[in-house]
């Protein structure tokens, strides 16, 4: 287990997070924000006041912690395949509380877009039906039990068996996780509907400014009203999303002025007529990055099995990685 910053930046704490299983070639990490909340929790269960988590017990809120494991891995493999089979890439995925951090990148178009929103919500409803319908028929309480109220743990207080315990609070963590990610905020679900409708209407290139804009101010408004209604996870989550918009923001801000500082004092200043370059460059960068992420693997894949395994789809990543750099350099 190590820790891993790959970004020199200082914004590269999006990164830090240890390795926690592989499926389908992808490589499944976990975000440092993930591990603190579990122990945070843990915590406030042991040595907190009374009512300091929604759930009481130390041996519920590890139940709680291990759902919320298992319903984001599955969510975000979901997503990773759906895009990685859309023509994007998912290498290498972070996780945080409520889905990824990054390492899940749609190919270009709004539409691509739209399409890695809707895997985590589906994934979602397949676990809730798999989980509620048994809880249902061994109960007969469809409405509180199958579907249970995110905000209100309170069947927990009567005595019941332990695996139906486990179960109840399996789905009702993924009620809450399937819930919250619906807001319009980055990086959860509803934020990357958001980026799609940007990508629609204001094209790719200015889409991820207007998206970390909006998410910002939609963090703040969550925040008032979670302070104001006393829901303490809305606005954990208002807070987490608000710092991920302003660090995007950050980024942004800080190429712009690489950019800038640049461009040859003779040469005029852009405008809207050459957004199509832009968006261009943008698509060839993207590309580009998938490519390494790609060489990457496969170099990763030689050290540790030898090029005698490589697929053929491998040694062809290889093939075209060394010719356009042949390219580049004439």
């Amino acid at each position: 287990m190590s820790w891993e910053r790959p970004d020199p930046d200082p914004a590269g704490f999006l990164a830090w997070s240890v390795p926690l299983v592989r499926f389908a070639g992808i490589r499944f990490r976990v975000h440092f924000t993930f591990l603190a909340y579990a122990a945070l929790v843990l915590l406030m269960a042991a040595f907190g006041p009374p009512g300091g988590t929604p759930l009481l017990g130390i041996a519920s809120n590890v139940t709680a912690i291990a759902a919320l494991f298992v319903v984001v891995l599955v969510r975000e493999a979901a997503r990773a395949l759906v895009v990685r089979a859309a023509g994007g890439s998912a290498d290498e995925v972070i996780l945080w509380p409520l889905g990824s951090l990054r390492g899940i990148d749609p190919a270009p178009g709004a539409r691509a877009a739209l399409l890695a929103a809707a895997p985590g919500p589906a994934a979602s409803l397949v676990l809730l039906a798999v989980v509620g319908i048994p809880l249902g028929l061994a109960t007969g309480e469809w409405a509180a039990v199958a579907v249970p109220d995110p905000l209100d743990a309170s069947w927990l207080s009567n005595p019941h068996p332990a695996w139906m315990e486990a179960l109840w609070i399996t789905q009702w963590t993924g009620v809450q996780v399937f819930l919250i990610a619906l807001l319009p905020l980055v990086p959860l679900d509803g934020g990357r509907v958001v980026t799609a409708i940007a990508m629609r209407s204001r094209g790719e290139f200015d889409a991820p400014r207007v998206t970390a804009t909006f998410s910002l101010v939609a963090s703040g408004v969550l925040g008032i009203v979670a302070m104001v209604r006393v829901y303490p996870t809305l606005l954990s989550v208002a807070i987490a999303c608000a710092g991920f918009a302003a660090v995007q923001l950050w980024r942004l801000r800080a190429g712009d002025s690489v950019a800038v500082s640049a461009r040859p004092e003779w040469m005029p200043p852009r405008d809207d007529d050459d957004r199509e370059e832009r968006e261009r460059a943008e698509r060839e960068r993207t590309a580009r990055a998938a490519e390494e992420r790609a060489v990457d693997a496969v170099l990763e894949k030689i050290a540790r099995e030898g090029a005698d395994r490589l697929t053929d789809a491998e040694r062809a990543t290889l093939a075209r990685a060394t010719e356009r750099r042949r390219g580049d350099r004439r």
